[in-house]
């Protein structure tokens, strides 16, 4: 067994380096993906960028999911030309494109509302009392919209 004891504990800036160990190809494979998917995101038309994230590329094979059986026919329909775009934009070798459908791998903060998060009614009750007792206007309004979040 190699004695470590001369080498002494390494940085994580260190172990990330090309080379140095498996963290660091996956953090370098993880950047990859998502410099892909930046430019992807690019060449697709604005009603399907939210809807398309990249999986994996392997060996000239692009990986991508669809929020929809839809989307995944219109990413087919344009399968040729984003081989050739993506290949000339990323430098990439993609010569395969398969399109798979995972409608909640794919969550956009445009097409998914923030919905008010409901709380116990013992929650809202105690909260409700608070505000009641509370002096500070601003706090004491806060208070009675968390006493209202009831489902």
């Amino acid at each position: 067994m190699a004695d470590r004891t001369d080498r002494g504990p390494q940085a994580l800036p260190d172990r990330m380096q090309p080379g140095r160990s498996v963290l660091g190809r996956v953090v370098r494979q993880a950047e990859r993906l998502i410099r892909i998917e930046r430019d992807l995101n690019r060449l697709l038309p604005e009603g399907l960028r939210h809807h398309v994230s990249v999986a994996g590329l392997d060996t000239g094979h692009l990986s991508l999911l669809a929020s929809s059986s839809a989307r995944a026919t219109q990413l087919r329909f344009q399968q040729r030309l984003l081989q050739t775009q993506l290949t000339e934009l990323t430098g990439e070798p993609v010569q395969r494109i398969t399109v798979a459908v995972r409608p909640h791998a794919i969550a956009s903060p445009k097409n998914s509302p923030l919905e008010p998060i409901g709380i116990p009614a013992a929650a809202a009750a105690h909260f409700a009392e608070m505000a009641r007792e509370e002096s500070d206007p601003e706090l004491k309004k806060a208070l009675e919209r968390l006493a209202r979040r009831t489902p």
